[in-house]
This record gives structure tokens, C-alpha cells and sequence, in this order.
């Protein structure tokens, strides 16, 4: 049993798309925001750099929220997807009569999509890897229903399991972490409809508002930023609908001042969410880059410069062209 969920714990989860190193970026020299060695390598039960405090100052009753800050980046997923599409092509072979080997090489990537997807969907969920943080935004509060004022905070996860079921992660944040906007980063291959369905219900029957990225005109920007890492238009166009995005959906919900917490998420809550998050602690609250760097290596499930999991420099360097007061 033991040694089932430790290999379970192998398997990362992210928006598996980039297999790449951090060296393929082009970067600021001038700033030293590559996570230094002192960000300890993760283990089970740790918890994000400044997560407590960030609890504690949100006043939120962490025992009463059933998420965890566990996250695994698949390493080995695409090699395993293409080589189990590989296979199964091998085997349906003969089936595939007078099928030429431009339509065989359509196939295969066809299969390795779609397998690394599902094992990228099955990971995600039966591994149950929320990679749970929050961040308070410096003077910026929320009045409850008696005109008593609360500290906005900002919750991080991945897509989480079950949202629908009252004891999930999902659900238990909304009841018991005074959530009431969500925000679902995702845009991605992987087929989450059901997962969706069951946020749009919670948020609903909860009273909180939800945003789809994806259905409201926000763009590619984490495409562009991964696509082009260097400074230019590509990348003004990125900062343009991320500054969109946060003020529209985060200082601004919904065109009001927030009226409770927010949750943001991605897939792995690795890189759209750690980008937004990175974003924010940097233009409200003026967080160092080093201590963003720290942050954004936790959730990204770095263990070194030889293991830097999900890690990618190209969106460090994305969060270190904003400023504090870059947004209003």
C-alpha cells in the first residue's frame, strides 16, 4: 500500500505541454530571480513559503478546508504517451487497410494526444494533488454581511477532485473560506467538462460567482508567453490581458469591489495560476522577486537544479516586467 502511493506521488501534474529546461529562456541578468538552493525540496505534508501566514491573516479556519498543498509534475508522462500510442497502433495494424504512412503518422499523434491527456486527467484527480496556497492582497478588504471588514485573500489550487461533494476541496474553500468568486484559468486538451459542471453547481448553490478564462476573451497569453519569451509586441499583448484579467476579475469582480475571497486555478496550478499569483504579489503587494522565485519553485514542484519539475524562467521573467502599481 505504501509503495503504491508513493509511486502515485511520481506522477506531477501540471498542464503538460513543455518538457523543456529553463535554459531555452532568455532572461534579465540583471535580475536574480532563478531559485537559489536554498528552497528546500518538497516534502509530504510541507507547505507553501508564506502559506501560515497568509492563513493567519486571512482569519479563515484552515482546519475546516479539506485541501492540500501536495503537488508532482510528470516527468515521464509524454515519453509513456508516446510510446503506449506507438503500441496500440502496432496492434491495430491490421485493421487499418490501405492506410497510407501520412494518415499512420496522423494516427499516432492522434493516440499520444489523447493518452497523454487521459493519464495527465487520471493523475490529477485520483492523485488528489491540490497544491493549495493563498496570498493576501495588501489593503484590499471585503465587508461581510454586518459591514465588518476582512483581508482579501487570493486561494491557489489545481482542479481538484469531487467539487460537487461537501467534504472536497473545491467545495469545503467556497463554504468555509468565505470564497465567492472563482476563477478557472484553464484552457487546455484535457477533457474537464465534468469537472466545470460541478464547480459552476458548487459556485451557484454557494452564492459565488464563476469565470471561465476561456469563454471570456482573455486570450492566449500563457501560449504567447511560453512562445515567445522575449520582450515584444507578442508579449505586450500578453500583459495587456493579463492586466484585463486582474483587474476585471480580481480587484474588480464583476465590475464591484470583491464581496468575499477568491479562488484561481488552472489545471496543476502551475504556471497560469503561478503567473497571476506571481503577478500580484508583485504589483500589490511589492514582494521581491527572490521571494516570488520561492513561491512560484514550491508550486511548481522544483527539487533542484537537476529535478526543476514544472519550472519554466520564461514565465519568471514574464512576472518581473510588471511593477508595483502596475495595475490600477
Amino acid at each position: 500500500m505504501k509503495k503504491h502511493f508513493h509511486l502515485k506521488l511520481v506522477l506531477i501534474i501540471s498542464a503538460v505541454i513543455i518538457f523543456s529546461s529553463c535554459s531555452v529562456y532568455k532572461s534579465n541578468d540583471n535580475i536574480k530571480i532563478f531559485p537559489p538552493e536554498s528552497v528546500k525540496v518538497l516534502e509530504d505534508g510541507s507547505v507553501p513559503p508564506g502559506f501560515i501566514e497568509a492563513i493567519k491573516e486571512s482569519g479563515v479556519d484552515r482546519s475546516c478546508i479539506s485541501c492540500n498543498s501536495q503537488n508532482r509534475y510528470g516527468a515521464f508522462l509524454k515519453s509513456y504517451s508516446e510510446k503506449s500510442a506507438s503500441d496500440l497502433l502496432k496492434k491495430l495494424f491490421p485493421f487499418l487497410k490501405n492506410i497510407g504512412d501520412t494518415k499512420k503518422k496522423e494516427l499516432d499523434e492522434i493516440l499520444e494526444d489523447h493518452m497523454m491527456w487521459a493519464m495527465v486527467r487520471a493523475v490529477l484527480i485520483e492523485g488528489n494533488n491540490n497544491n493549495f496556497g493563498a496570498i493576501v492582497l495588501k489593503g484590499m478588504f471585503w465587508k461581510d454581511s454586518l459591514g465588518k471588514k476582512h483581508p482579501l485573500t487570493v486561494f491557489r489550487t489545481a482542479l481538484t477532485p469531487s467539487p460537487s461533494d461537501p467534504t472536497s476541496c473545491f467545495h469545503t474553500l467556497l463554504k468555509h473560506g468565505n470564497v465567492k468568486h472563482v476563477i478557472n484559468l484553464y484552457d487546455g486538451d484535457m477533457d474537464v467538462a465534468d469537472l466545470v459542471a460541478g464547480e459552476k453547481k458548487t459556485a451557484k448553490m454557494l452564492g459565488a460567482s464563476y469565470m471561465l478564462a476561456s469563454e471570456n476573451g482573455f486570450g492566449q497569453w500563457r501560449s504567447v508567453v511560453r512562445k515567445h519569451p522575449e520582450k515584444g509586441k507578442d508579449r505586450s499583448e500578453a500583459k495587456r490581458s493579463v492586466k484585463k484579467l486582474i483587474k476585471e476579475q480580481i480587484l474588480l469582480p464583476g465590475g464591484k469591489p470583491p464581496r468575499g475571497n477568491i479562488l484561481i486555478h488552472c489545471g496543476g496550478g502551475m504556471h497560469r495560476t503561478g503567473m497571476i499569483i506571481g503577478i500580484l504579489q508583485r504589483v500589490i503587494n511589492g514582494t521581491s522577486m527572490e521571494e516570488i522565485a520561492k513561491s512560484y519553485s514550491y508550486h511548481t514542484g522544483y527539487r533542484g537544479k537537476d529535478k526543476i519539475g514544472g519550472f519554466e524562467r520564461g514565465n519568471l521573467d514574464f512576472i518581473a516586467e510588471f511593477s508595483k502599481g502596475d495595475i490600477k
